[in-house]
């Protein structure tokens, strides 16, 4: 079976949640199920670590485009499609409504369209008017025009259910690799950070993810020996991004741009609370991520967070200064690691993720 995806930047080692799912997933599914599997990426994301035409049984066709969030996902979506009508794939897998403008396009072709809706692309708070209703249309246009369509949460299908009647489709969630913690915390000690001592954000440097805010509250607690720590940077300056960071640098945040591997392994591992203080997400990897470690966690109360099943004491009210002041200090106070496992291994399986995604290719295919 041929498959060929479209609408991720790519991997491996590049920042985003929509990224980390398209590497476990498709990892999974040329290794276990043999499948060959073409990813469209993005040039101006790739370097010496990821640089190579494939990775893990998984071929890469790499176009340059220009780094903006206004036509970078545009022109890259139209330069993929156009490469996959010639290419005899199977199954065109394309992940969030701004790539599934062209999804119409592919019909020229045998192959099978699945889409995945990540998340309500048109209410994040850096497009504009014009951006917005592109998206909307895009939204009608990849699910009405798709064999199969896949929601990340049951939220996201009820809100689409509300708007448009569902054909074939299915609620299969983001994942989580159960942690191994750290043992040595060399990097964190470099950035001066005490195992323990301080709290953790992570995520791109974009308005939804309420990192401003976060700070805010981090400093009405007023607390001195803990340390905030925001773990992501920004794909390209924006007048946001630039506001975020001298409001961090002003308020003593630690910043350690986008990190992997042992660096993000020891930071999580030794982290004493993490917070998500999102306005807006379509299921958040990095929530699960910390749970893994069973680090103590804060969630604002948004309907991606709260499908997750954690405990009332563990939310917070979206956009709310004070009451994530108040939830902070309760958190630190407390006991601090919590077993989330028995959540996790049941409903947040990549290997499960896999096989559901694998059983609606061989379904389409056949």
């Amino acid at each position: 079976m041929k498959v060929g995806v479209i609408g991720t930047r790519g991997f491996p080692e590049i920042q985003g949640g929509l990224e980390t799912h398209c590497l476990e997933l498709y990892t999974r599914l040329a290794k276990k199920f043999n499948i060959q599997v073409t990813v469209y990426r993005r040039t101006p994301y790739l370097n010496e670590k990821n640089w190579d035409s494939a990775y893990l049984n998984i071929r890469f066709i790499d176009y340059p485009v220009p780094k903006s969030k206004n036509i970078e996902t545009f022109i890259h979506s139209f330069l993929a499609t156009v490469h996959a009508l010639f290419q005899r794939y199977d199954i065109v897998h394309f992940h969030n409504t701004g790539p599934g403008f062209f999804i119409p396009l592919l019909r020229l072709s045998r192959a099978k369209i699945v889409f995945t809706y990540h998340n309500v692309s048109y209410t994040h708070k850096k497009w504009g008017a014009f951006a917005r209703n592109f998206l909307t249309v895009s939204e009608r246009i990849s699910v009405k025009n798709s064999d199969y369509v896949i929601f990340i949460s049951e939220f996201l299908k009820s809100e689409i259910a509300k708007k448009y009647p569902l054909g074939n489709h299915k609620v299969i969630s983001n994942g989580v690799n159960l942690a191994v913690r750290a043992l040595k915390s060399d990097y964190i000690e470099s950035l001066g950070l005490v195992r323990n001592r301080y709290i953790i954000g992570v995520g791109r440097f974009l308005e939804e993810k309420g990192f401003d805010y976060l700070i805010r509250a981090f400093g009405k607690t007023g607390i001195n020996d803990y340390k905030l720590v925001l773990v992501g940077d920004t794909d390209y300056p924006t007048d946001y991004s630039r506001k975020l960071r001298a409001l961090a640098l002003k308020n003593n945040i630690v910043l350690t741009g986008f990190i992997k591997g042992d660096k993000l392994q020891q930071v999580f591992s030794f982290a004493r609370l993490f917070i998500i203080a999102s306005y807006s997400e379509g299921h958040p990897i990095a929530l699960l991520e910390a749970m893994s470690y069973e680090t103590d966690v804060l969630a604002s109360d948004i309907p991606a967070n709260l499908q997750v099943g954690l405990r009332p004491g563990d939310y917070f009210k979206v956009g709310n200064e004070d009451d994530l002041k108040e939830k902070i200090l309760t958190k630190l106070s407390g006991q601090g690691e919590r077993d989330y496992k028995y959540l996790l291994s049941s409903r947040y399986n990549w290997d499960t993720i896999a096989g559901e995604t694998y059983e609606i290719y061989n379904n389409l295919k056949s």
